[in-house]
Protein backbone atom coordinates (compact mmCIF):
# COMPACT_ATOMS: atom_id res chain seq x y z
CA UNK A 1 0.00 0.00 0.00
CA UNK A 2 1.75 3.19 -1.53
CA UNK A 3 1.29 6.21 1.01
CA UNK A 4 2.54 8.78 -1.19
CA UNK A 5 6.45 10.48 -0.60
CA UNK A 6 6.59 9.96 2.97
CA UNK A 7 9.52 8.11 4.81
CA UNK A 8 9.44 4.29 2.97
CA UNK A 9 5.55 5.16 2.83
CA UNK A 10 5.45 2.98 5.57
CA UNK A 11 4.49 2.96 8.89
CA UNK A 12 4.75 -0.36 9.06
CA UNK A 13 8.76 -0.17 8.87
CA UNK A 14 8.69 1.96 11.78
CA UNK A 15 10.33 0.23 14.65
CA UNK A 16 13.60 -1.68 14.48
CA UNK A 17 12.94 -2.43 10.66
CA UNK A 18 16.17 -0.71 9.32
CA UNK A 19 18.05 -3.17 12.48
CA UNK A 20 17.54 -6.17 9.70
CA UNK A 21 20.59 -4.15 8.15
CA UNK A 22 22.94 -4.80 10.75
CA UNK A 23 25.18 -7.61 9.73
CA UNK A 24 27.67 -7.61 13.54
CA UNK A 25 28.89 -11.04 14.21
CA UNK A 26 28.98 -12.78 17.79
CA UNK A 27 30.59 -15.70 19.10
CA UNK A 28 29.01 -19.18 20.25
CA UNK A 29 26.29 -21.19 18.35
CA UNK A 30 23.64 -21.43 20.92
CA UNK A 31 20.11 -20.27 20.67
CA UNK A 32 21.51 -18.00 24.07
CA UNK A 33 23.87 -16.24 21.31
CA UNK A 34 21.37 -15.49 18.88
CA UNK A 35 18.93 -13.85 21.71
CA UNK A 36 21.80 -12.16 22.75
CA UNK A 37 23.01 -10.74 19.63
CA UNK A 38 19.51 -9.40 19.25
CA UNK A 39 19.09 -8.05 22.31
CA UNK A 40 22.29 -5.94 22.08
CA UNK A 41 21.03 -4.58 18.45
CA UNK A 42 18.16 -3.87 20.17
CA UNK A 43 19.77 -1.93 23.32
CA UNK A 44 22.02 0.32 21.03
CA UNK A 45 19.16 1.47 19.09
CA UNK A 46 16.94 2.12 21.96
CA UNK A 47 19.90 3.60 24.15
CA UNK A 48 20.05 5.64 20.70
CA UNK A 49 15.98 7.10 20.61
CA UNK A 50 16.19 7.80 24.12
CA UNK A 51 18.94 9.92 24.87
CA UNK A 52 16.71 13.10 24.05
CA UNK A 53 18.75 14.15 20.80
CA UNK A 54 16.79 14.79 17.82
CA UNK A 55 17.69 16.09 14.40
CA UNK A 56 20.51 16.31 12.13
CA UNK A 57 22.78 15.44 15.29
CA UNK A 58 20.51 11.94 16.35
CA UNK A 59 20.24 11.09 12.69
CA UNK A 60 23.95 11.31 12.01
CA UNK A 61 24.03 9.00 15.15
CA UNK A 62 22.22 6.67 13.54
CA UNK A 63 24.16 7.05 10.32
CA UNK A 64 27.03 5.82 12.52
CA UNK A 65 25.50 3.25 14.14
CA UNK A 66 24.52 1.91 10.46
CA UNK A 67 28.12 2.35 8.84
CA UNK A 68 29.21 0.37 11.67
CA UNK A 69 26.99 -2.84 11.40
CA UNK A 70 25.38 -2.55 8.18
CA UNK A 71 24.86 -5.61 5.83
CA UNK A 72 24.11 -2.69 3.23
CA UNK A 73 25.11 -4.34 -0.27
CA UNK A 74 23.06 -7.40 0.55
CA UNK A 75 20.13 -5.50 1.67
CA UNK A 76 20.04 -3.18 -0.82
CA UNK A 77 20.96 -5.16 -3.89
CA UNK A 78 18.45 -7.61 -2.70
CA UNK A 79 15.85 -4.43 -3.15
CA UNK A 80 16.57 -3.61 -6.40
CA UNK A 81 15.70 -7.45 -7.58
CA UNK A 82 15.89 -7.94 -11.41
CA UNK A 83 17.15 -4.22 -11.57
CA UNK A 84 20.45 -5.13 -9.71
CA UNK A 85 21.90 -5.52 -12.44
CA UNK A 86 20.72 -2.28 -14.10
CA UNK A 87 22.54 -0.39 -11.70
CA UNK A 88 25.53 1.71 -13.13
CA UNK A 89 28.60 0.13 -11.80
CA UNK A 90 29.92 4.01 -11.32
CA UNK A 91 26.84 4.35 -8.98
CA UNK A 92 27.36 1.38 -7.14
CA UNK A 93 28.89 3.88 -4.11
CA UNK A 94 26.66 6.45 -3.69
CA UNK A 95 23.50 4.00 -4.02
CA UNK A 96 24.45 2.04 -0.86
CA UNK A 97 25.65 5.72 0.87
CA UNK A 98 21.89 6.61 -0.07
CA UNK A 99 20.09 3.96 1.18
CA UNK A 100 22.31 3.96 4.74
CA UNK A 101 21.03 7.57 4.66
CA UNK A 102 17.68 6.52 3.85
CA UNK A 103 17.74 4.10 6.86
CA UNK A 104 19.08 6.68 9.36
CA UNK A 105 16.53 9.18 8.15
CA UNK A 106 13.90 6.61 9.18
CA UNK A 107 14.95 6.03 12.71
CA UNK A 108 15.69 9.88 13.25
CA UNK A 109 11.87 10.41 11.75
CA UNK A 110 10.36 7.51 13.63
CA UNK A 111 12.24 8.06 16.54
CA UNK A 112 9.46 8.20 19.99
CA UNK A 113 8.76 4.52 18.09
CA UNK A 114 12.21 3.57 18.69
CA UNK A 115 12.38 4.63 22.29
CA UNK A 116 11.49 1.89 24.54
CA UNK A 117 13.58 0.10 27.84
CA UNK A 118 13.99 -3.58 27.28
CA UNK A 119 13.44 -6.38 24.50
CA UNK A 120 11.23 -9.74 25.60
CA UNK A 121 12.83 -12.75 23.72
CA UNK A 122 9.43 -15.00 23.48
CA UNK A 123 11.04 -17.69 21.68
CA UNK A 124 13.55 -18.94 19.08
CA UNK A 125 13.30 -21.47 16.67
CA UNK A 126 15.35 -22.87 13.48
CA UNK A 127 13.72 -22.57 10.02
CA UNK A 128 15.96 -24.25 7.89
CA UNK A 129 18.95 -22.30 7.61
CA UNK A 130 17.50 -19.54 9.70
CA UNK A 131 17.07 -18.82 13.57
CA UNK A 132 14.13 -17.08 14.34
CA UNK A 133 13.70 -15.34 17.53
CA UNK A 134 9.85 -13.85 18.07
CA UNK A 135 10.73 -10.68 20.79
CA UNK A 136 8.50 -7.63 21.96
CA UNK A 137 10.15 -4.43 22.52
CA UNK A 138 8.42 -2.83 26.04
CA UNK A 139 8.20 0.99 26.35
CA UNK A 140 6.08 3.59 27.61
CA UNK A 141 3.01 2.95 24.42
CA UNK A 142 3.09 -0.70 25.14
CA UNK A 143 4.79 -3.35 23.39
CA UNK A 144 5.75 -3.66 19.90
CA UNK A 145 6.07 -7.24 18.24
CA UNK A 146 9.81 -7.60 16.39
CA UNK A 147 10.24 -10.98 14.84
CA UNK A 148 14.09 -11.10 13.27
CA UNK A 149 15.68 -13.48 10.89
CA UNK A 150 19.22 -14.78 11.38
CA UNK A 151 21.37 -16.51 9.13
CA UNK A 152 24.84 -18.32 10.91
CA UNK A 153 27.69 -16.14 9.32
CA UNK A 154 31.64 -16.18 10.80
CA UNK A 155 30.59 -18.41 13.90
CA UNK A 156 28.44 -15.76 14.29
CA UNK A 157 25.00 -14.26 12.90
CA UNK A 158 24.06 -11.76 10.56
CA UNK A 159 20.18 -10.62 10.60
CA UNK A 160 18.79 -11.42 7.29
CA UNK A 161 15.41 -9.39 7.72
CA UNK A 162 12.78 -8.05 10.40
CA UNK A 163 9.04 -8.22 10.78
CA UNK A 164 7.58 -5.50 12.24
CA UNK A 165 3.74 -4.85 12.35
CA UNK A 166 4.12 -8.09 10.45
CA UNK A 167 5.97 -6.85 7.52
CA UNK A 168 9.25 -8.09 6.27
CA UNK A 169 11.43 -4.96 5.81
CA UNK A 170 13.15 -6.94 2.45
CA UNK A 171 10.43 -7.38 0.89
CA UNK A 172 8.78 -4.09 1.90
CA UNK A 173 11.99 -2.25 0.53
CA UNK A 174 11.93 -4.43 -2.70
CA UNK A 175 8.30 -3.34 -3.58
CA UNK A 176 9.05 0.30 -3.11
CA UNK A 177 12.29 0.44 -5.39
CA UNK A 178 10.70 -1.88 -8.10
CA UNK A 179 7.64 0.13 -7.85
CA UNK A 180 9.67 3.66 -8.27
CA UNK A 181 12.18 1.85 -11.07
CA UNK A 182 9.28 0.30 -12.84
CA UNK A 183 7.69 3.53 -13.46
CA UNK A 184 10.46 5.51 -14.07
CA UNK A 185 11.31 2.30 -16.98
CA UNK A 186 14.77 1.94 -15.20
CA UNK A 187 16.24 5.63 -14.88
CA UNK A 188 17.95 4.88 -11.61
CA UNK A 189 18.13 8.83 -11.41
CA UNK A 190 14.49 8.32 -10.08
CA UNK A 191 14.94 5.83 -7.43
CA UNK A 192 18.21 7.89 -6.48
CA UNK A 193 15.82 11.69 -6.39
CA UNK A 194 13.34 9.72 -4.17
CA UNK A 195 16.05 8.19 -1.59
CA UNK A 196 17.76 11.64 -1.45
CA UNK A 197 14.35 12.87 0.02
CA UNK A 198 15.07 11.18 2.69
CA UNK A 199 17.12 14.68 3.79
CA UNK A 200 13.78 16.77 3.42
CA UNK A 201 12.04 14.58 6.46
Amino acid sequence: MDRGNGPLSRRELCGLAVAALFGLATPASASTAAEDYVTGIADQVMRLANNGQKGPALKSQFASLLNRYINLKGIADYALGPYVKQLPAGRRSEFYALVNNYAAALFNYYVADFRGTKLDIVSTTKQGKFTVIQSFITGSGGREQVKWRLVPSGGGFRVADVNVKGVWLTISMKDRFSKVLKASKGDFDQLFAELKEANTW
